[in-house]
């Protein structure tokens, strides 16, 4: 059994050395690790070149179309996905196999914490902190997955049998795939596999909630992802 870790970023030359310096401290390595970089003007892919990671450069055209990218190169049994401002725990790709391994599962996804940047990312902050694992909790005992790209792993012949990510999602990408993959297995949530992401979406200040919230609220109700962007924030970093 093999496992392949994708990582998307853009522009991430701050924090990327930090998530892959996480990955080399896992007690399960994995067989492939794998960037794609979507069109970064920054030293993105020559510092995930230097810690050992095959790059795929790719045009920038948005995260639903980068993960896509991502699971089509990857090369093992298991596909996990976590981000270029993330930190895993080092018995993340552990917990992720031993949950894969259950009968007809298809995908797993664990909670995600963030750090707190300032005093304007306060209300992000205990919002994802606190609230967020209680949502999860919820949601995914009444079968809806809110599970976050940074922390999601699947089988990726179930991926690919469920149709992939939506590559025109520019959010909400994640919410789609677990839909998805639910179509061809249990989808699963692991509370106890946090991982830890930076928490410069709530440099916004508090407009970062409902921004939040209305996406997943459309999603939802309509099955579309908001045509909202994120205000494109790079200098805040997650470090141990």
């Amino acid at each position: 059994m093999t496992i392949s870790i994708v990582i998307p970023a853009y522009n991430e030359e701050k924090g990327i050395g930090n998530t892959l310096e996480a990955v080399k401290k896992l007690t399960r390595l994995p067989d492939e690790l794998l960037v794609v970089d979507g069109g970064s003007t920054d030293k993105t892919a020559s510092i995930a070149q230097s810690y050992g990671a095959k790059v795929l450069s790719i045009p920038h055209r948005g995260i639903g179309f980068a993960r896509q990218q991502g699971l089509e190169a990857a090369t093992g049994d298991i596909v996990a996905f976590t981000d270029a401002d993330t930190l895993v725990p080092f018995d993340w790709t552990e917990k992720i196999i031993s949950t894969l391994k259950q009968p007809n599962v298809s995908a797993v996804y664990g909670g995600y914490k963030v750090t707190k940047p300032s005093w304007k990312g306060f209300l992000y902050w205990a919002f994802i902190n606190f609230g967020n694992p209680i949502l999860f909790q919820i949601t995914s005992a009444f079968g809806l997955h809110i599970g976050g790209g940074q922390n999601i792993a699947f089988w990726r012949k179930k991926a690919v049998e469920s149709g992939g990510f939506p590559v025109d999602f520019k959010s909400v990408e994640d919410y789609e795939m677990l839909r998805r993959l639910k179509t061809v297995g249990r989808v699963i949530y692991h509370p106890h596999n946090f991982v830890l992401s930076s928490g410069r979406r709530g440099e916004e200040g508090i407009g970062s909630i409902p921004r939040t919230i209305r996406g997943m609220f459309l999603y939802f109700t309509t099955g579309k992802a908001d045509t909202f962007t994120f205000p494109d924030i790079r200098e805040t970093t997650t470090k141990k």
